[in-house]
C-alpha cells in the first residue's frame, strides 16, 4: 500500500476515534489518559481490520483472474481440491507454474 495513503487513512481513523473519545471524556465515562490509550488501540485495530479486508479482496481478484486464464470455474477447483490428497507447495516461486506432487485425477 502507498505509504502516503496509509498515513492518511491512519490520520482519518485517529481523527474519527478522537471525536468519539472526546464525547466519552466529556460524558465522564473515560478519563483523558484512557481516551488516548483507547484511540491508539482502536486506530490500530481498525487499520488491521482494513488491511485484512484489502488482502482478502486482492486475493479474491487473483483467484478469479487465475480461473479466467485457466478457463475453469470455482466449483471445478473446489471439486479437484476435495478429491486430491496432495496440493502444490505454497512455497512455489511466483515465476513458476505450481505443480501437484500427484497427477490430477481423471
Amino acid at each position: 500500500m502507498n505509504p502516503v495513503l496509509s498515513a492518511a487513512v491512519g490520520s482519518i481513523l485517529r481523527w474519527g476515534l478522537a471525536i468519539g473519545a472526546g464525547y466519552l471524556v466529556k460524558a465522564g465515562i473515560w478519563s483523558g489518559s484512557d481516551a488516548e490509550t483507547y484511540v491508539a488501540a482502536g486506530a490500530m485495530g481498525l487499520l488491521g481490520l482494513g488491511w485484512s479486508l484489502y488482502a482478502k479482496y486482492r486475493g479474491r481478484i487473483k483467484l478469479l483472474t487465475a480461473l479466467e486464464l485457466a478457463g475453469a470455474t470455482e466449483h471445478e477447483v473446489k471439486a479437484i481440491v476435495a478429491a486430491s490428497p496432495a496440493a502444490p507447495a505454497v512455497t512455489t516461486p511466483v515465476n513458476q507454474v505450481p505443480m501437484s506432487p500427484l497427477p490430477p485425477a481423471a
